[in-house]
């Protein structure tokens, strides 16, 4: 009995403490410059102070698993994730901020690709389909494209509807998609490194295509007429070395004409110049990396504000760079995310930092949606508008 009423006084204060602190943070927003305009322009006015606020989501998917890997929103503004290694059909529904579970569920899959021909894919990691969202209805089909899982983690449109997908794998292969006949290619590239390993990939306007090492030392280009080469400059090693990750995910900044790659395990940001194929990496800063988990950030994303953030893998931290100055700042969100109890495991529901905070995510308006890890409760982050 007397346990009970402490543990419940206990809650009470860190709920009391967490309004007074979310109050601290609206003032402080509303102290600051300009409302944004636009994902592409924003970050050019100034140093930003103002950060993302927290939001759970109603409704709860418990177990001790990583949950999704994909995103993809239909034209209603209903996101479907489809499973990582379980089967998941996950809903969340950005009118009401509130997920749900599908009786009937798919797994084998990470990664989406929004097409230009109104569908959206999902990307064959442990499984020999591809996956298809029609935006226009919510419909999700399977289609059987593989003899085995071509372990894919990433993809992007390039030229002419082609979707190219590299495969997380010591010799890379790069499977293709055409969206127009859906038929499908593989062919066999340039190596990056003694570890093919690639996790990640964007295109520029004319549909050149980037692919950032995660464990090889070299970033592999596709050009619009389908060809690949290895661009020209230093190892790229993100300060690591190993079978420690390098980069995951790769982010288009059209206003820059740049390549943003955000990284896993490894220290650096690696930053592709589109207009020369030159690219440099550039530190993290120390003080983030002496309390930062190694494994810092799921796949990055260009946010409301035009800065590239990182998604909380197995850390509350989050960090973000400026892709006009490449300023890099970053905030722990543990206190958000333990919602009034003791901890951030008790708050989120995660019963394991192997199985992530979040993974992908979504921009939607002013707000980011943050796929469902190994927490039981889905977040997103609300952007001043």
């Amino acid at each position: 009995m007397i346990h009970s009423i402490i543990s419940k006084l206990i809650k009470d204060l860190t709920k009391s403490l967490k309004d007074l602190e979310d109050l601290k943070q609206e003032a402080s927003s509303a102290e600051t410059s300009a409302e944004y305009t636009s994902a592409e322009t924003s970050a050019e006015t100034s140093s930003q102070v103002f950060w993302p606020m927290f939001k759970y989501l109603s409704g709860e998917i418990k177990g001790n698993l990583t949950k999704t890997r994909t995103m993809a929103m239909d034209n209603k503004g209903v996101i479907h994730s489809l499973g990582y290694k379980s089967d998941m059909h996950i809903e969340t529904y950005t009118s009401s901020d509130s997920i749900s579970r599908n009786a009937t569920g798919h797994k084998g899959f990470i990664g989406n690709v929004e097409s230009s021909n109104g569908f959206t894919y999902f990307l064959p990691a442990y499984s020999t389909s591809i996956g298809r969202l029609n935006r226009d209805t919510g419909a999700i089909t399977l289609e059987k494209k593989f003899k085995s899982c071509p372990q894919v983690r990433s993809g992007v449109e390039g030229a002419n509807g082609i979707i190219y997908m590299p495969s997380y794998t010591k010799t890379l292969k790069i499977y293709t998609l055409d969206t127009k006949t859906g038929e499908t290619g593989c062919f066999t590239p340039p190596q990056p490194g003694f570890f093919g390993h690639v996790w990640g990939a964007a295109a520029d306007p004319e549909g050149n295509v980037y692919m950032p090492p995660a464990l090889g030392n070299k970033v592999l280009k596709i050009d619009k007429d389908g060809n690949s080469s290895l661009l020209k400059g230093k190892p790229v090693t993100s300060g690591v070395s190993g079978f420690s990750v390098k980069y995951v995910g790769a982010t288009y900044v059209k206003s820059v004409n740049k390549v943003f790659c955000l990284p896993r395990v490894g220290k650096k940001i690696l930053i592709i110049d589109c207009s020369d194929d030159s690219y440099e990496e550039i530190d993290l800063p120390s003080d983030y990396l002496k309390v930062a988990n190694k494994n810092k950030n799921f796949h990055g994303f260009l946010a409301p504000d035009g800065w590239l953030y990182s998604a909380f893998w197995a850390d509350t931290k989050c960090f973000r760079i400026n892709p006009h100055t490449n300023e890099i700042q970053w905030k722990d969100y543990e206190h958000e995310f333990s919602d009034g109890y003791l901890t951030a495991k008790m708050g989120s529901g995660i019963m394991s930092l192997g199985t992530g905070y979040s993974t992908c995510a979504l921009t939607k308006g002013n707000d980011v949606y943050l796929g469902l890890a190994g927490t039981s409760r889905a977040i997103k982050l609300e952007f001043k508008k």
